[in-house]
């Protein structure tokens, strides 16, 4: 029999709660059977009414505000590394060579825009304490110390917006919004639980096709929640269970 891989939701923030739904529901459109469609539909109601009980604001969040930020510190970044290609293509040798050190602690991190936000965090971190090693004369004498001090001032309004962020967030995960919370938890279950039947014992396509997405999706939540509390990348072993987003005992939450 199919299985839905458990997922920690309790781990989870109402936006990352609210997006997994969403996606969830969106894996359904193409669910034909007939005894599945009302449970779909009550599930679509209960993740809007979820969505509805948080507020969420695309341009006024918190969680958006740091999202913009944290592209214009990548912006900033591209801007350093793009200065510091730049100067070692000088004909000036000590240009050459102030912009050869530079450009040698940039590609011993790894580059921040391809990880996470709270990775990035710590790449920035390194490179602008890195930079400033270098002596700001120096920085200067090249024309690189403009292009630092914005990707700092950058660092420092993202971090600033994370933490009105998290304290915004904090405040959502607690009353009405729990209720919804488990209002969607009970709607996915009986989906699930239709649709592993279905494509178990009737080998529906589409009821296969939902439960593989659903479970890519999980896993992939999951290393995200791993590489958030600090245990870098790890491969992902499914911890499964029929049909069911398991809430934690307390053992397992005081574990987190």
């Amino acid at each position: 029999m199919m299985k839905i891989n458990t997922i920690s939701n309790k781990k989870l923030r109402n936006e990352e709660f609210l997006g997994l739904h969403k996606n969830f529901v969106e894996l359904t459109a193409n669910i034909t059977a007939e005894e599945i469609l009302s449970p779909i539909e009550a599930y679509r109601t209960a993740v809007t009414e979820f969505a509805n009980s948080i507020e969420v604001s695309v341009d006024e969040s918190a969680a958006s505000i740091a999202a913009r930020l944290d592209k214009e510190r990548n912006i900033a970044y591209s801007a350093c590394k793009n200065f510091v290609k730049s100067i070692k293509l000088l004909p000036d040798s000590e240009m050459q060579a102030i912009g050869s050190a530079l450009w040698k602690f940039i590609t011993e991190n790894a580059d921040p825009l391809k990880l996470n936000q709270d990775q990035s965090t710590g790449i920035y971190e390194n490179l602008i304490a890195g930079f400033k090693n270098i002596g700001y004369d120096t920085l200067s004498k090249c024309g690189f110390k403009p292009y630092l001090e914005n990707l700092e001032h950058k660092q420092a309004e993202y971090l600033t917006a994370v933490q009105t962020r998290n304290k915004e967030l904090a405040t959502k995960e607690t009353g009405v919004n729990k209720i919804y919370r488990e209002k969607c938890l009970e709607a996915f279950n009986l989906v699930a639980t239709l649709a592993i039947v279905k494509a178990t014992v009737n080998k529906d396509e589409a009821c296969t096709q939902f439960i593989r997405a659903i479970n890519h999706h999980i896993d992939q939540k999951k290393v995200q929640l791993k590489i958030r509390k600090g245990k870098g990348k790890a491969t992902v072993t499914p911890e499964t269970a029929v049909a069911k987003l398991h809430t934690e005992t307390k053992e397992e939450e005081n574990a987190a």
